[in-house]
């Protein structure tokens, strides 16, 4: 059936076609990032179409020899983890990775710029409330109506 393998590639590619991931609210002490230091961040997801996004988890991943934290001071540095969930995330709005800033710790040694950490989509499920809901108004039509002569009797 057409609408059910058309709406299956949708929803298999909503998260390339209207989710973005940025890494944000970076706080760094000092003017540059030394060898070995620590910094913190967030990871901001953007939902940017129709759907609302439940149960959204990010993978975390350090690159080019840093290594991150789920934050928390008794977590471990590791090469890379998973987020715990975010609260929904509604058409056309955003959330930030929920708890304590998440660390990122450098490379134990000097390099020119490169990728230090990258944050990507783990999972995610769909909600179709916004669109069964929010797109239900009233239209002009159809509507009923009841026409009879009226006569002088």
């Amino acid at each position: 059936m057409p609408f059910f393998d058309d709406m299956t590639t949708a929803i298999e590619t909503y998260p390339v076609t209207d989710v973005t991931l940025e890494i944000v609210d970076v706080v760094l002490i000092g003017t540059a990032l030394n060898v070995n230091e620590t910094l913190s961040f967030r990871v901001k997801v953007s939902n940017n179409g129709p759907l609302n996004l439940t149960n959204v988890t990010v993978r975390v991943k350090g690159h080019n020899g840093a290594l991150v934290q789920n934050g928390g001071a008794a977590s471990p540095f590791v090469t890379e983890f998973v987020t715990q969930a975010l609260p929904t995330i509604a058409h056309n709005s955003n959330q930030l990775t929920v708890g304590s800033r998440l660390q990122l710790k450098a490379p134990p040694g000097a390099q020119v710029s490169k990728t230090l950490v990258r944050a990507t989509l783990e999972g995610w499920d769909g909600d179709l409330t916004h669109m069964l809901i929010g797109h239900s108004d009233p239209l002009d039509t159809p509507s009923g109506i009841y026409a009879a002569p009226v006569v002088i009797s």
